[in-house]
C-alpha cells in the first residue's frame, strides 16, 4: 500500500487480523465500487463518532445547531482521510473500527 507521501506500508496479511478488519482493510486498499462503499460506510461511522464529540464539546466550543452538524461531517471527512493514509500503519492487533476510531480521536 503507497501512502499519502508516497511511502510504501506493508498492509497486515488477512490471515493476520479477524474477519471483519481484513475485510475493511482488502477493500479500502482496492478499487472500484467496493472501495467506493467501503469509504461511505467508513464514512457514516466516523460521522456518528464526531456528531458525539462535538455534542460533548458543544458547550466548550459556543457553538450550536447547523455549525455542530457541520463541524461534525468536517472533522468525518478530515478523519477518513488520514485514517486512508493511515492504512499501512494498520497492524490488526485491534478490530479495524477500533483503529479507525482512535485515529479519528487523534
Amino acid at each position: 500500500m503507497v501512502g499519502e507521501n508516497g511511502t510504501v506500508h506493508r498492509v497486515p496479511a488477512a490471515a493476520e487480523m479477524d474477519p471483519e478488519s481484513a475485510e475493511w482493510v482488502r477493500a479500502l486498499a482496492g478499487t472500484g465500487p467496493r472501495r467506493e462503499a467501503a469509504l461511505a460506510r467508513l464514512h457514516e461511522l466516523l460521522v456518528r463518532i464526531a456528531h458525539g464529540e462535538v455534542r460533548r464539546r458543544g458547550p466548550r466550543l459556543r457553538i450550536a445547531g447547523p455549525e455542530l452538524d457541520d463541524l461534525a461531517y468536517q472533522a468525518a471527512a478530515d478523519a477518513l482521510v488520514a485514517i486512508t493514509g493511515k492504512l499501512g500503519h494498520f497492524r490488526g492487533e485491534s478490530r479495524f473500527t477500533t483503529w479507525a476510531y482512535k485515529s479519528a480521536r487523534q
